[in-house]
């Protein structure tokens, strides 16, 4: 069972890994920040690897609780179902800490150092696969199209990190509804 004070040290250590990244951000300044001993850290976390997994497997879980609360409430709505979550980029983009997502972030700083990063975060991007093709099944398009869909979703996380994003997440939603169309 997750402590108030385990919750604490992921919250801290989510928060400075996404804005500043998992490689800048040590473990004294989560230890800091978060105003826990380090000998509590290090009693919920052997290492800094194992902190930036709970990281990423707690912030996986969250994602995919809200897509699927998302989509339960919006079942057997067709178009709009599957361009809800596309839809949330909006709020998402516009949050004044925003950094893009968390698990190509992650990916991008570990691709060849940490296998078991990596594979988490390639797990989060399969599970996104798995549930965009069942979103798709589910309203009666192809599932397919998930292969297109997935790279528009990341592609605007990407996009928004450089540059206003409301156009590009709009013109996404037409060509989403164009692509489903056929």
């Amino acid at each position: 069972m997750p402590t108030p004070r385990r919750e604490h040290l992921l919250d801290t250590a989510e928060q400075l890994f996404y804005r500043d990244g998992f490689h800048a951000t040590g473990i004294d300044r989560i230890q800091a920040e978060s105003g826990v001993a380090k000998t509590t850290l290090y009693k919920h976390f052997q290492s800094k690897d194992a902190l930036i997994l709970a990281v990423l497997e707690r912030a996986s879980t969250r994602v995919r609780e809200k897509l699927e609360q998302q989509a339960d409430e919006l079942s057997g709505t067709g178009i709009k179902r599957i361009l809800a979550p596309f839809e949330d980029l909006h709020g998402i983009c516009e949050e004044s800490d925003f950094n893009g997502c968390l698990f190509n972030n992650a990916a991008a700083e570990f691709m060849y150092s940490n296998p078991a990063i990596r594979a988490l975060a390639s797990e989060h991007m399969q599970w996104m696969q798995a549930f965009l093709e069942r979103l798709l099944e589910e309203e009666g398009f192809s599932a397919d199209k998930a292969l297109v869909l997935l790279p528009m979703y990341e592609g605007l996380l990407t996009l928004a990190r450089v540059q206003e994003s409301a156009v590009a997440i709009e013109r996404t939603l037409g060509a989403i509804a164009t692509l489903l169309a056929v």
